[in-house]
This record gives C-alpha cells, structure tokens and sequence, in this order.
C-alpha cells in the first residue's frame, strides 16, 4: 500500500493518537472503579486507586494490566485489518490503529524498567529483574508480529524511513501536547479540579474535544492511501 501524509490526516490521526491515549487511562481508572469501588484521582498519565484500596484488594493489580489489555487489542485489531484480502479502506484504519497505539512507547517503556506491565508483574511477584523480564518479553512478542505486518503493507520508496515516523513521531507528540502541555495546564490549576471519573476538568474536556474531533473527521484516516479513496 502507498502512503501518503495530508493535512486533514496529520489531524485526524493525531486525534486517533490522543483519544486512545486517554482510553488507556480510562481502562485503568474504570476497572480501579469496579474494584475498589471508589474512583481514584488522575491526571493525563498518572492515576491511582482510592485510598485503603489496594490494602484491602490486592486482586487491584488488574487495573494496572487494564490499560496495555486495551491498548494491544487495539494494536492486534488494526493487524487484522491490515490482511490481505481486507479493503484499502480498513487497511488504512488498521495501520493507524497500530500506530496510534504507540506500540515502541511500550516496548521502551518496559524496556527501561518502567511501564505499567513491569509495574504490574512487581506487584505481584515482589522482584524487579524477573518482572522487568517478563514485562519486556511479553510488550516485545506482543508487538512484533503487527508491527512486522504494518511493515510489510508500505509500498513507497524509503520504506524504514516511513516505518520510524509513523513509529516515533506519534510518541513525540504525544508527550509535548499531553505529557507536557496538557499536565502543565493542570498543575497551573487551569480546571484542575476533579469531579467525574476523579479526573481533572481539563482531562475530561480534553477528552471530548478530541474524541468530537476524530468522530467529525474520521473519515480522513481513508486520505493515508490513495487507493482508499
């Protein structure tokens, strides 16, 4: 398949790219919910279970597992868009899907000893090499096969030029609008007050901003090929 980048795509993708970021956290928040009982606070990447909770529910841990459960359905979902004998239409959706789910973000995190799969594998085992172990190897089997297949469908010239920005690029951005921007927005008290979900009144207008924008616009996810059209 050739790709091709236009500016209505850079948007709706980056809107694809932020509204999983933050249903990421939502599966974190929302199975802590379910557990607990209770919400507990968060902001655009840090989050928490009520107070006593995890004392009470040691079983809590799964909330920690929630969010890369979510994220590599997705990942595997866009993968099984991408087959052969699917459309152009839902090969694009599936390579953006895969991407937006900014897979190497995952296998950097665990690979650095951080991430919510090492976190969560410490939990429950109480030893950091074997959980960063298997933290890694599990981020790593789980990504390479949809990312090989993501590989695999581009047909343009400089083919590893465009496998890393759609790579990294997504993560970049990420981080200084969300990571960066947007938490600084919240610690300067700009609607930094929680009330639904225990999240911050930033997260949640934030959420359906773009969440707005990427159902008004999803369309243009099908302009990253040509032949979508």
């Amino acid at each position: 398949m050739k790709l091709r980048i236009t500016p209505r795509f850079t948007v709706t993708f980056l809107a694809l790219v932020f509204v999983l970021h933050e249903a990421h956290e939502i599966a974190h928040t929302v199975t802590g919910r379910l557990i607990c009982g209770c919400w507990g606070q968060r902001d655009f990447n840090v989050w928490g279970v009520c107070e006593g909770c995890a004392e009470q529910k040691p079983f809590v841990v799964l909330a920690t597992f929630a969010g890369p459960l979510f994220t590599f359905l997705m990942i595997w979902f866009g993968a099984f868009l991408i087959k052969s004998d699917k459309t152009a239409k839902q090969k694009a959706l599936g390579f953006s899907l895969i991407f937006a789910n900014l897979p190497f973000a995952r296998i950097l995190g665990t690979a650095l000893g951080s991430g919510d799969e090492v976190w969560g594998f410490n939990s429950i085992l109480d030893n950091k090499p074997l959980s960063w172990i298997f933290g890694f190897l599990l981020v790593l089997l789980l990504s390479i096969y949809p990312l090989w297949k993501a590989f695999k469908l581009i047909e343009n010239r400089k083919k590893i030029a465009w496998f890393l920005l759609f790579l990294l690029a997504p993560i970049l951005i990420d981080v200084l609008v969300v990571l960066v921007g947007m938490n600084t927005l919240v610690e300067r008290g700009i609607l930094a007050d929680y009330w639904i979900l225990g999240s911050p009144k930033l997260v949640t207008v934030w959420t359906i901003f773009v969440t707005a924008l990427y159902l008004l616009t999803r369309k243009n996810i099908y302009e990253l090929s040509p032949s979508a059209d």
